[in-house]
C-alpha cells in the first residue's frame, strides 16, 4: 500500500509532547502518522485496486469499511475486521 495522504489539517503531539501541524501535501513521518487515529483525515483508496490485507492498519481497514458501508459490528481487532470485510465482499 502506498503512503497515505492527508485531506485535512491535523495537530499531533510527538513522544516528547511537542505539537506538529500537518495538512494536505505534507509528508508525515511514520512515527507521527501512527499517532493520527482519525481515519477520516486520510485520503481514501477509492481509486486503488488494492484489496484489504494484513499489511493494512486497523485505521485503514476501518476507513475502507466506512467507505464501503460495511458494518463492522463489534470487530475491533485486525483479523476480525478483515473477516467481516471479506464476508461483505463475498456477498457483493
Amino acid at each position: 500500500m502506498m503512503a497515505r495522504q492527508l485531506i485535512a489539517h491535523v495537530h499531533v503531539y510527538d513522544g516528547d509532547g511537542r505539537a506538529h501541524v500537518f495538512g494536505p501535501g505534507d509528508n508525515v513521518p511514520d512515527e507521527l502518522a501512527k499517532r493520527i487515529t482519525n481515519p477520516a483525515v486520510w485520503e481514501s483508496n477509492r481509486d486503488s485496486d488494492d484489496d484489504p490485507s494484513e499489511s493494512w492498519t486497523v485505521a485503514d481497514l476501518k476507513a475502507y469499511a466506512e467507505l464501503h458501508d460495511i458494518d463492522l459490528g463489534e470487530a475491533t481487532k485486525k483479523a476480525d475486521i478483515l473477516a467481516v470485510i471479506a464476508q461483505a465482499d463475498d456477498r457483493s
